[in-house]
C-alpha cells in the first residue's frame, strides 16, 4: 500500500487567474444565450395558462347559461321580452354574468338591451360589440329545441355555444397567430 501513496502528490491544483477570467467570460456568454430563451418560454407558459383559464371560464359560462335555460319556462313560441323568449334572454344574461364574475371581458354584451339574431327555428345568436382588449367580437348562441338521445330516448334539450376569440399579446413567437378561437358548448335536457 505504501507504494501507492508515494506516487501521489499532496498538492491540490488551483487554476491560474487567467483561466478563471476565461471561465467567467464563458459563463456570461452562456447566460446571454440561454436567458432570452428561458424568458420566452416563461412568457409562453403564462399566456398559455391564461388561454386555458379563459377556456375553462367560457365552459363554465356555457354550462351556467344552459342550466338557467333548462329550468326556465319554455316560452319559445310566445316571446315576451322585447321579441326574444325570456328564457333565452335569461340564459344569455347568465353567461355574460359568469364571464364578468371571472374577469373575462364580455365585450359590452347586454342581452336585456341587445336583440339576438334568429338563426333557426328555436335558435338565437347574440353577437358582442368589439372587445376593448382585442377589438374582436364573440358570439353566444342559445338553441332551445335540440334533440338529444339519452338511454335510447329522444329528449328535447337546450344547447348553449360560446365562441370567444382569445387574443395573444405575445404575437412575435406565437405559433397560433394573433388570435385563438375558443369554443365552449353545453347541452342539457329541458326540465319543462
Amino acid at each position: 500500500m505504501d507504494y501507492l501513496n508515494r506516487n501521489r502528490s499532496n498538492k491540490i491544483a488551483t487554476p491560474s487567474p487567467k483561466l478563471r477570467q476565461r471561465e467567467k467570460g464563458v459563463e456570461m456568454l452562456e447566460l446571454a444565450v440561454v436567458m432570452p430563451v428561458l424568458l420566452i418560454m416563461l412568457v409562453g407558459v403564462l399566456y398559455f395558462g391564461r388561454a386555458w383559464e379563459t377556456k375553462d371560464v367560457t365552459d363554465g359560462a356555457a354550462r351556467d347559461a344552459a342550466r338557467v335555460a333548462v329550468y326556465s319556462f319554455n316560452d319559445t313560441t310566445n316571446p315576451q321580452c322585447a321579441g326574444t323568449p325570456c328564457s333565452v334572454q335569461a340564459a344569455a344574461s347568465a353567461a355574460v354574468q359568469s364571464l364578468t364574475n371571472a374577469s373575462v371581458d364580455p365585450c359590452a354584451l347586454t342581452p336585456s338591451t341587445t336583440a339576438p339574431a334568429v338563426t333557426g327555428t328555436f335558435a338565437w345568436t347574440y353577437t358582442s360589440g368589439a372587445c376593448a382588449s382585442s377589438g374582436l367580437t364573440y358570439t353566444l348562441e342559445v338553441e332551445r329545441a335540440v334533440l338529444q338521445t339519452i338511454n335510447g330516448v329522444d329528449v328535447i334539450s337546450t344547447r348553449v355555444t360560446i365562441i370567444y376569440p382569445y387574443a395573444w399579446n405575445f404575437v412575435s413567437v406565437n405559433p397560433f397567430g394573433s388570435k385563438l378561437t375558443l369554443t365552449s358548448q353545453a347541452i342539457m335536457a329541458n326540465m319543462n
